[in-house]
């Protein structure tokens, strides 16, 4: 591929035609949300292992559907006030619960927003729908935002990761081979 054929992307993708006229900017908006979408997912999976946990299930997908997003949180929060664990457990994954919440807020925001440049202030805005009230919500908005989320959601899920381990761990070699505890979920 010559220089002057080269994709903005610096790979040719497999739809070139979707992206067509997209400048850098909107180019690093479209791969942070794709970050953000995979992120937050990894989140709601793990967050689904610790409340299966809670619920004491044998294996992950025996219970009814959980919920996923905010509502998945509210379902943790619920059956983590029920648990018999010590105070501190439950303060610390609380702090990640309010974390995955705001995260999950973002998130959708972003995700199911529209996104449209303005030409006045040299900003992008996202206009979603916001539940309980008749107006959009309208959030000025650049590419670094949806970035910093998506690391965000990647601490959030080690946290989330190691708190599980601490308190529903099981015995097993990890990925070098060495004995210790691991994150489990039952399929």
């Amino acid at each position: 591929m010559s220089e002057s054929n080269a994709h903005p992307l610096g790979i040719e993708p497999p739809i070139p035609h979707l992206i067509d006229g997209a400048d850098e900017e909107e180019l690093t908006i479209n791969l942070g949300l794709g970050l953000v979408a995979r992120k937050a997912s990894e989140a709601e999976y793990i967050l689904h292992g610790i409340y299966v946990h809670l619920v004491k299930a044998e294996k992950a997908y025996s219970e009814r559907a959980v919920d996923t997003g905010g509502a998945l949180v509210r379902q943790c929060r619920k059956k983590l006030g029920e648990a018999t664990l010590a105070d501190s457990c439950k303060t610390s994954l609380t702090k990640d619960l309010d974390a995955a919440e705001e995260g999950f807020r973002l998130r959708n925001r972003y995700l199911h927003g529209y996104w449209i440049y303005d030409d006045e202030s040299y900003q992008w805005l996202t206009l979603k729908g916001a539940h309980h009230s008749q107006r959009p919500e309208i959030t000025f908005t650049d590419s670094s935002e949806v970035w910093e989320l998506a690391e965000r959601f990647q601490k959030l899920c080690s946290s989330l990761l190691h708190w599980d381990t601490a308190h529903f761990g099981e015995l097993a070699d990890d990925e070098d081979g060495h004995q210790g505890l691991v994150s489990r979920k039952r399929v």
